[in-house]
């Protein structure tokens, strides 16, 4: 059987794909996993649900597929099929919310010396971030 691995705000979660949709994981395994239940009133987690037009393309009941879960949670998604990874990023209503602040995030990373250093250590100072990439 194939191993699945989903990377979401959660950690990464590792399932077994059980066939079902486009990536079909455990249902009971993916609510243990993400909080996320599949109800008759829709998606929830907690108090929160997004209605579900399409059960049957959501889950045959013992299954939910990972990618229609990324579509009607809103949620931008990159799929590598030859590596069995699923990454999702939180929904985009709430990426979109926080843009608008134009606050950045709290974060925190190496120095160049190796200490830790968070962006909240600069606060009420004006701060320019360079970011680099070797790809």
């Amino acid at each position: 059987m194939t191993r699945l691995t989903v990377i979401d705000e959660t950690g990464l979660h590792s399932f077994d794909d059980v066939g079902f949709g486009e990536l079909g994981v455990s249902a009971d395994d993916f609510a243990r996993a993400t909080g996320w239940l599949l109800r008759p009133e829709g998606l929830c987690k907690g108090d929160v649900c997004v209605p579900v037009r399409d059960a049957a393309a959501m889950s045959n009941g013992s299954a939910i597929d990972v990618a229609e879960f990324a579509r009607v949670t809103g949620r931008n998604v990159v799929i590598d099929a030859s590596r069995n990874v699923v990454a999702m990023g939180e929904q985009a209503s709430s990426r979109a919310a926080a843009m608008t602040t134009l606050d950045a995030p709290d974060f925190t990373l190496p120095d160049i010396n190796g200490k830790m250093v968070s962006l909240s250590d600069f606060a009420n100072r004006k701060k320019l971030i360079l970011a680099w990439s070797s790809w």
